[in-house]
């Protein structure tokens, strides 16, 4: 009866421990839900938008980061063109961020854009969320649910991108999506 009991406790552990989630409580300013960042160690605050390709920042962040010495020369991996909201075409940096945390999970080697505009707002876009797995947004609460078939390691040690570099992109009429500003919708 004890082996029993115990079986059953300890199925019942697993199972739970497989549908843990993480929770983080975003402010809600200007319309728009944020959300503490750090990118590469540097603390930012960002819009959470699920629908931006990328994180992507401003080149006065840009900027902080580099004399911070948290962006090296190395990190950009080159010029591409990106669609802003309004349908406009522009150019951008293609970056590699070394590490960001939110909501106490740490993501290595994320793909970024930086905006040539100096006052382009912070978007925490698709190369961050897609990593997440499966989230749930309810208003200012975005849940995070950590089951087995999670798309990446807390603890993941660094590693080297095996993506194409960004001129084969480009070179290949590949666009990437950022929007400013767009609202977040409940279901990603």
């Amino acid at each position: 009866m004890k082996k029993l009991i115990f079986s059953l406790l300890f199925y019942l552990a697993i199972i739970s421990s497989s549908q843990a989630q993480t929770v983080i409580m975003m402010e809600k300013t200007g319309g728009v839900y944020t959300v503490p960042c750090k990118l590469n160690d540097l603390p930012m605050r960002f819009i959470f938008d699920t629908g931006a390709s990328d994180v992507s920042i401003s080149m006065s962040q840009a900027k902080r980061m580099q004399e911070q010495k948290k962006l090296e020369i190395s990190d950009i991996q080159g010029i591409e063109q990106y669609r802003i909201a309004n349908g406009e075409l522009v150019e951008g940096y293609r970056i590699n961020l070394k590490k960001v945390e939110f909501g106490g999970l740490t993501l290595y080697n994320v793909q970024a854009s930086i905006s040539k505009n100096l006052d382009a707002p912070l978007l925490l876009g698709q190369s961050v969320i897609e990593r997440l797995g499966k989230i749930q947004l309810e208003g200012n609460k975005l849940t995070i649910l950590n089951g087995k078939n999670n798309s990446y390691n807390y603890a993941q040690e660094p590693t080297v991108s095996t993506s194409p570099s960004m001129s084969e992109s480009a070179s290949n009429g590949d666009i990437r999506a950022v929007y400013s500003y767009s609202p977040i919708i409940e279901k990603p």
